[in-house]
């Protein structure tokens, strides 16, 4: 069961190998390396899966988390299933005791809000994860280690409490923009907004 302290300890072990996971290679090898990471923190893996108007599903419970792909998808859409997954475990919630979230071939439906900010962040995240490049989505949702906004009473905190709003900022604009997330997937912008972060965060030299 995904839930609590376990919860959040699957997220911070999801974020700090995905840091490590080589992304070269083909897209078959690709999403065998998102199965393999999954198979590791102890999510049973299943491609046999006959869905039709899914791509995947991913279902907790008190036996544990499954994630459910489809066995007719190639290469190239059985890595954005396993990325679409990892996502939904880095940014989604998953509610006991019995919990399921579906990967729609298409836009999925939501009724509420909160599922369409959710729903805009996994495709976000996924995406930048099969491009290659997770520094081109908001750095909480796959980083622990990120400034926080703070009150701020020196220069050090302030810049990093600077920072931390920055990063609110950039993610709540990921969940509610179309246009801000193409605008944070542009390889210029992450260039920029990471050079931005190290000003901000780089230690004050004593004089």
């Amino acid at each position: 069961m995904i839930a609590g302290e376990a919860r959040n300890e699957l997220r911070r072990q999801l974020r700090d190998r995905l840091h490590y996971l080589p992304q070269d290679g083909d897209a078959a090898l690709r999403a065998w390396r998102l199965r393999a990471l999954l198979e590791e923190l102890g999510i049973r893996c299943d491609e046999t899966a006959e869905l039709e108007e899914l791509d995947a599903a991913l279902i907790a419970s008190d036996r544990g988390t499954d994630a459910l792909i489809a066995a007719r998808l190639d290469d190239d859409k059985r890595l954005l299933a396993y990325a679409r997954i990892v996502a939904r475990l880095l940014v989604g919630e998953m509610h006991p005791p019995l919990d399921a979230k579906m990967e729609y071939a298409g836009p999925a439906f939501v009724s509420s809000t909160r599922e369409r900010e959710e729903e805009a962040m996994v495709r976000g995240l996924a995406r930048a994860l099969v491009d290659g490049g997770l520094e081109t989505a908001p750095r909480p949702l796959y980083d622990d280690d990120v400034p926080k906004l703070t009150f701020a009473f020196t220069p050090r905190t302030a810049a990093r409490s600077t920072l931390g709003g920055l990063h609110q900022w950039s993610v709540l604009w990921y969940k509610r923009s179309n246009m801000y997330r193409r605008w944070r997937s542009r390889r210029d912008v992450s260039r920029a907004i990471a050079q931005i972060s190290v000003v901000l965060d780089r230690p004050l030299v004593a004089s």
